[in-house]
C-alpha cells in the first residue's frame, strides 16, 4: 500500500478518539499499578530509593507500559493488515500515533490530573 492509497482509505475519527483515550487511560493505570506494586513490596526506606535509582528498574517503571500497550496496538495494526482491512488498519495506526505523542507529555498531562 503507497501513500496515495492511505490516504484515501476511510478514516474512523470516532474510533480513534475513543481508542486513544481508553487506551492512554489504560496506560496512566498500569504505570499507577507499577507505582503501588513498587511501594508496596520495597517500602519507603533508603533500601527501594536505593533500588529505584538502578537504570533497569527506571526503565522498566517508565516505559514498560508504553510497550505493553504499544505491542499490544502493533499486533493489531498487522492483523488488520493482513485481513485487509484497511479503515481498522488507519485507525489503529494512528491511535498509535496519537498515544506515543500523549505518552511523551505524560508527566505534564498527569499533574494537570492530579
Amino acid at each position: 500500500m503507497n501513500l496515495n492509497e492511505f490516504l484515501k482509505v476511510k478514516t474512523n475519527y470516532l474510533g480513534i478518539g475513543i481508542r486513544t483515550v481508553l487506551f492512554f487511560g489504560i496506560l496512566l493505570l498500569l504505570i499507577f499499578i507499577e507505582i503501588i506494586a513498587f511501594f508496596l513490596i520495597y517500602g519507603s526506606g533508603a533500601t527501594s530509593s536505593r533500588i529505584a535509582e538502578l537504570w533497569y528498574v527506571d526503565l522498566i517503571l517508565n516505559y514498560l507500559p508504553i510497550l505493553l500497550v504499544g505491542g499490544f496496538l502493533v499486533f493489531k495494526i498487522i492483523t488488520k493488515y493482513k485481513k485487509r482491512e484497511f479503515v481498522k488498519f488507519k485507525t489503529n495506526l494512528i491511535t498509535l500515533l496519537l498515544l506515543v505523542l500523549l505518552f511523551l507529555f505524560r508527566n505534564q498531562l498527569e499533574n494537570l490530573i492530579l
